[in-house]
């Protein structure tokens, strides 16, 4: 089965997260969004090396600067060798931070990509912890569920994984992406007519792939 995921690299950032405070000099903070706009221009252009690498200038002299945070992991996630310092990265953040549910979605969203999956769901548990904290209004919380339940899947945790589908279908109704994921755990764990129900439903939304679930297991 091809899972569907919703891992985002483009930013609806909120701050409504307590944080931690800094001494700063206003030319420093001055230079930092400098670096950020270059560094966001680098990344329009996919230029994603040269921008992590000044991005982590940046953290490093103005560790209070929250965009650098997001933009680092926009560019890092995409090289390589810079991965591991983006989960680092992240988690430091975190505890600049405290309690920013956006910033431990994205660090879950990196290490479900590494197959970290145990690690990517404490990530996305604390991302739904601090929404509930936050407020839900944020356009991504549907997400932070989602990603959860994709991790849950991923590992065989079908019973898991449902919850977190139905939680996400609550904030984003009639998205066939959830109904699929959701209607294959469902298949798993013997409800065959729910599996059913969620991929008709998702294939009248336009999921076209859950058409060959339906043929095979739905007859």
């Amino acid at each position: 089965m091809k899972i569907h995921s919703f891992i985002v690299f483009l930013f609806f950032t909120q701050i409504s997260f307590a944080q931690r405070i800094f001494d700063l000099d206003p030319e420093v903070r001055e230079n930092s969004i400098e670096i950020n706009n270059t560094a966001v221009d680098m990344i329009s252009k996919g230029n994603y090396e040269s921008a992590a690498r000044i991005l982590e200038t940046v953290i490093k002299e103005d560790p209070s600067f929250h965009a650098a945070y997001l933009n680092f992991y926009r560019a890092g996630g995409q090289v390589e060798s810079k991965k591991e310092k983006v989960i680092q990265t992240l988690r430091e953040g975190l505890l600049i931070f405290e309690e920013d549910d956006e910033m431990a979605y994205y660090l879950g969203n990196i290490l479900q990509k590494e197959n970290r999956l145990d690690e990517a769901i404490q990530a996305y548990s604390d991302a739904i912890k601090f929404s509930k904290i936050n407020g839900e209004e944020f356009e991504l919380v549907w997400a932070y569920h989602f990603n959860r339940g994709n991790c849950f899947l991923k590992s065989n945790q079908y019973s898991k994984a449902i919850p977190d589908y139905d939680y996400a279908l609550k904030l984003s109704p009639s998205n066939a992406d959830v109904l699929t994921n959701r209607g294959f755990c469902h298949y798993k764990v013997k409800n065959n007519d729910m599996a059913c129900a969620d991929w008709k439903e998702a294939k009248r939304l336009g999921n076209a792939q859950t058409e060959r679930y339906l043929q095979s297991f739905c007859k």
